[in-house]
């Protein structure tokens, strides 16, 4: 292109032609002045430029990696110092904060007798192009964490179901095969540990579906619930055939009501139950308290056992496949029984927590709201 602008009758001129194209462009002469600029151009920047400002009519430029880029470093600046074209990718801020991501296409521009006279940029907004390319990033990443995840929840619960599996699979086989050469009491503990190990598979699998379950959206069926009347039957239940000591205390006089789905109430306390089992010293008891306040139902678990993260967020306690560093040394396990208490507690419309007690160990424990009091 020259810098004629003369045409034939009836042929538009090259201005009139950058004018009426719908992609940006200006020129400038050898020094980097803006000597014309089109409407295209001014809807990218943001800003009507005057004649005569340097290499570029943009606020500010900045490189893709978001560092300040001078605007005689931008790729028109580059075509003319160094006397070839040079595109390259830039974003442009606008006045009104604003950032357009855009490819530079700049050309020099000779007259007829071949003399240099400035130079014309043509520039393609691809702000549309590289939010596709960051969301496709982004969606890479999350995959790539999800099957990382993935990865982790097969190998916790495989690990969570074949040591279980195992020891009741070669006490069964003993059993069958030697039952009559073992003593009583080999066969009796065997027996225990038949149960004991079935009683732990059972728990895994029932945290996993109901997990899956609440994570689904699968809806709980609330029913008025005598609170104290449940708690009392899950904590028989726990402690039937184990040593652990479990007190309850229920502080109001009267009986709480709330409306709660039964079986997820007895799976909150018996995994708080479980999870004090787990990393208390033999012989210490644990305790329940139910009391109200705030128009809730307040259960709280109470141990002497190796307590919370002095560094830690309790919140981190009820995230799933979560352990502290501490909890890992001392026990197996997957980490999803907090994690299914806080997802069942809230399905009810209530809360969980933890806090450190004094003098050592745990309280960890769930709320849910009063049913309402019936019409007279």
């Amino acid at each position: 292109m020259t810098s004629e602008t003369t045409t034939r009758p009836g042929v538009p001129s090259a201005r009139d032609v950058l004018e009426a194209l719908q992609v940006a462009a200006y020129m400038t002469d050898t020094n980097g002045r803006i000597t014309f600029f089109n409407e295209a151009a001014v809807g990218l920047w943001g800003r009507r430029p005057e004649l005569g400002e340097a290499w570029c009519g943009a606020l500010r430029l900045f490189r893709p990696d978001g560092q300040p880029m001078a605007h005689d470093e931008c790729p028109l600046a580059q075509t003319l110092r160094l006397g070839r074209s040079v595109s390259g990718t830039a974003v442009a801020e606008r006045p009104d904060g604003r950032r357009v991501h855009f490819m530079a296409y700049p050309s020099l521009l000779f007259a007829a007798e071949g003399t240099l006279i400035g130079a014309i940029n043509v520039l393609v907004d691809i702000s549309a192009h590289q939010a596709a390319e960051e969301t496709i990033r982004a969606t890479a990443e999350a995959l790539r964490q999800s099957n990382a995840v993935k990865d982790e929840f097969l190998g916790l619960v495989s690990h969570e179901l074949r040591t279980p599996v195992t020891t009741i699979y070669g006490n069964a086989q003993l059993l069958r095969s030697r039952a009559q050469r073992l003593s009583e009491a080999d066969r009796i503990e065997m027996v225990g540990d038949i149960a004991q190990d079935a009683e732990r598979l059972l728990a895994v699998i029932e945290n996993l579906l109901l997990l899956t379950k609440v994570e689904g959206g699968v809806a709980p069926d609330l029913e008025p619930q005598v609170l104290a009347h449940v708690l009392r039957a899950t904590i028989e239940n726990f402690t039937r055939g184990r040593a652990r000591e479990v007190t309850f205390t229920s502080v109001p006089a009267h009986h709480l009501v709330v409306d709660a789905d039964r079986t997820y109430v007895e799976l909150l306390l018996g995994n708080l139950l479980s999870n004090a089992d787990k990393y208390s010293p033999v012989g210490r008891p644990i305790e329940v308290v139910l009391k109200v306040a705030d128009g809730e139902a307040q259960v709280a678990v109470l141990d002497r056992g190796m307590g919370l993260p002095d560094d830690g967020n309790p919140a981190e306690l009820f995230t799933p496949f979560y352990r502290a560093p501490a909890a890992r040394e001392q026990a197996s396990g997957m980490g999803i029984g907090l994690a299914v208490c806080k997802r069942l507690a809230e399905a009810q419309g209530g809360r969980v927590w933890a806090v450190a007690r004094d003098g050592g160990g745990a309280e960890v424990g769930f709320a849910l709201p009063l049913a309402p009091e019936p019409e007279s």
